[in-house]
């Protein structure tokens, strides 16, 4: 294969390696906005328990704590949902990565490829230019 269409491929490969680490950045921003879910849900769970055992040192109805009792199920649903949440956006996250790793060895492989043609190129024009510079000189040595 011609050095050019190397060329042209490894650019190609830098491309796809360029849009699948933006994907995994992309993941990884996903990841940590399901995180900032989590974590708002779990303060706002405390922070309502907190103000009810505040506000019921007094005591409260049945009605009331029913109805805080219902409300903290639901939070805690929704606390386990997201954790669901995290979970498969780690997946993202981890696929993603991988995806990007293994475009990345192959961009370096092909890299690796290209800087090797280069060097064989450069040999082989030093030996070029060496086998005219030692036609020059004998021609020079014959006519003197």
């Amino acid at each position: 294969m011609k050095y050019s269409q190397l060329k042209l491929i490894a650019e190609n490969e830098q491309k796809k390696e360029d849009k699948l680490a933006l994907q995994f950045a992309e993941a990884q921003q996903d990841l940590n906005a399901q995180n900032e879910k989590l974590t708002s849900l779990e303060q706002h769970q405390h922070e309502y328990i907190q103000n009810m055992q505040n506000n019921g040192q007094g005591g409260i109805s049945p009605e009331h704590l029913s109805r805080f009792q219902t409300f903290i199920a639901q939070l805690d649903r929704a606390c386990t949902q997201q954790r669901g949440n995290i979970q498969k956006a780690n997946k993202v996250v981890e696929q993603r990565r991988a995806l990007w790793l293994q475009q990345q060895r192959k961009r370096k492989s092909l890299e690796l490829l290209l800087e090797r043609k280069e060097q064989a190129e450069q040999v082989r024009q030093d030996k070029q230019e060496q086998f005219i510079l030692d036609e020059f000189s004998q021609n020079q040595f014959f006519r003197n």
